[in-house]
């Protein structure tokens, strides 16, 4: 599964300089992924009652490639790398036309009702297929 997010760069979130500073790239891609959960159809609170699981992020690495200024027109794609027994993983590309200024990789990791690791249930499996 893949999805893209257009984002336009508002004033609040750059420094004196007008650069977006490097803590918002981290909310772009928290966007990004309700954007992804959203997009298959899914509210993490249904899911919490339904399925007695929710994803919960584990690890994350970004590269800042460049910076982001004040009203860029940017584009957040957002992909399903892989799944393995108790995780997900997800890419990130963020770009201002054809210049990629961050690549991201998050892990997720599930847990139960009683806030305990599970395998990623089978409604992620079945709503989120790994992008070839």
């Amino acid at each position: 599964m893949k999805i893209s997010l257009p984002i336009t760069v508002m004033a609040f979130e750059t420094d004196f300089g007008g650069v977006v500073s490097n803590t918002r790239y981290v909310e772009y891609i928290e966007r990004g992924r309700y954007a992804l959960i959203h997009a298959a159809g899914l509210r993490i609170e249904e899911v919490w009652k339904t399925h007695g699981a929710q994803p919960i992020v584990r690890r994350l690495e970004i590269d800042y490639l460049g910076g982001a200024r004040h009203e860029d027109e940017l584009l957040l794609e957002i992909s399903v790398r892989e799944h393995t027994r108790s995780t997900t993983v997800l890419d990130f590309s963020l770009q201002r036309g054809a210049e990629e200024l961050m690549r991201a990789r998050q892990t997720l990791a599930y847990i139960n009702h009683r806030w305990r690791p599970t395998r990623v249930p089978d409604i992620f499996l079945q709503s989120f297929p790994v992008e070839n």
